[in-house]
């Protein structure tokens, strides 16, 4: 029986034949952390979609944790940061902070962004003979972002990227005491910085997303509390941002490894993309695992989940289940039955899966053209983060034909 263990020889670098071992020898077990997890398609779509479970409460977390990280204090903006992040909100708070953000991400118009944000990237990397894939990969989302929230210019590359990153982490299996002060130090710096803009945006027209969120927040009586929506705009910043970019570097990094997907790419039809999207969203999914805490005491698969338990589900193996996807490891441009798990299912569905569908239906030739100009750089290799839930490139180095 394989024992689920992510610091196996070789799991960042490529996770999945340790988690086909998992789903195949164990798909039901309690791995190398003590806790719950799930490997197979139709165990995780089924604790995804059950009453009986529901999102881990991650600000109640960090309250409970908050004098242990910092010995002679708290770290008070860790709980304050993440106390609207709806993946972690059940009942009436979900629903009521859902339900204003999606209304106000619907009255922003993404396409422009998207195409503005790919071309001033390439505009600024036009006399560069070698360039990393993840710069590419955080400089385009950055962009979006920038428009987005309204704050081109405001701060620097290094500060955004860091900032998006760390809140990232914060989510991750074993982080250290020193990470989550930084993660605090970075949620202080958001509150100070996003407290501003939030302030400022009854006050202008600015057609940003701050400003439709502080409007609507007021016209229809949401009755968010200031800091409830600095912590909203927070995931929002950091799900437009760490996300897109850990899905763009292994895409990009999928089209530079095959010539012939390239060549796909550049004379696909709209609907050709659009089920291509659907593949690289199956494939390349950068959350790897979701957490479901048991309501009650559940019965499943001959296992006893008393109240409170902690189950891990791996999205990544779901993925890749052979039993609901034919040839799973593979990238299949055309593959018409994709029932893929990347944005959840049920009720706590990832809020921006429209939004990441489009982006990468947009991007997706234009970003695949200018590609075309460059190879691998000669003796490159992949470089991972060494992150669990959320996976991505840290470096890849291209360079000019």
């Amino acid at each position: 029986m394989a024992v689920w263990n992510p610091y196996t020889a070789g799991y960042f670098n490529h996770p999945y034949h340790h988690l086909a071992d998992c789903r195949n020898t164990a798909p039901v077990q309690i791995g190398v952390h003590k806790e719950w997890l799930l490997f197979s398609y139709k165990d995780v779509k089924e604790i995804l979609r059950s009453p009986a479970f529901g999102a881990s409460r991650l600000s109640e977390y960090f309250t409970q944790k908050e004098p242990v990280i910092l010995e002679k204090g708290t770290c008070p903006f860790l709980a304050k940061g993440t106390q609207s992040w709806l993946m972690y909100l059940e009942g009436k708070d979900h629903t009521r902070i859902r339900s204003l953000a999606d209304a106000a991400i619907r009255q922003f118009n993404f396409t422009p962004a998207i195409e503005r944000a790919v071309a001033v990237c390439f505009e600024q990397n036009k006399t560069a003979q070698q360039l990393d894939v993840v710069d590419i990969a955080t400089q385009i989302p950055m962009y979006i972002v920038e428009q987005l929230m309204g704050t081109s210019g405001m701060c620097t590359y290094e500060q955004v990227k860091r900032f998006s990153h760390l809140l990232a982490v914060s989510q991750d299996l074993f982080v250290s005491k020193t990470t989550y002060r930084d993660v605090n130090s970075e949620f202080e710096w958001a509150f100070s910085f996003f407290g501003k803009l939030y302030k400022k945006a009854g006050t202008n027209a600015n057609p940003d997303l701050i400003h439709f969120l502080h409007n609507l927040n007021a016209a229809e009586g949401y009755q968010l509390t200031d800091d409830e929506m600095i912590s909203l705009i927070t995931v929002i910043f950091m799900a437009a941002l760490e996300t897109t970019k850990d899905s763009m570097s292994v895409i990009l990094h999928e089209i530079l490894k095959d010539p012939a997907l390239a060549a796909y790419i550049e004379t696909a039809t709209e609907t050709e993309i659009n089920i291509l999207t659907e593949e690289f969203l199956r494939f390349a999914s950068p959350l790897q695992y979701t957490v479901r805490v048991a309501h009650e005491d559940v019965e499943f698969r001959e296992h006893r989940f008393a109240k409170g338990t902690r189950l891990f589900l791996c999205l990544a193996s779901a993925n890749r289940d052979p039993a609901v996807f034919e040839n799973p490891d593979s990238i299949v441009p055309d593959r018409k039955y994709n029932p893929h798990l990347s944005f959840g299912s049920g009720m706590h569905s990832c809020l921006g899966a429209r939004v990441a569908r489009n982006e990468i239906r947009s991007w997706l030739k234009p970003v695949n053209k200018q590609l075309l100009q460059y190879k691998l750089a000669a003796g490159t290799t992949a470089v991972w983060q060494k992150t669990i839930f959320m996976r991505g490139l840290k470096s890849l180095i291209i360079e000019r034909n």
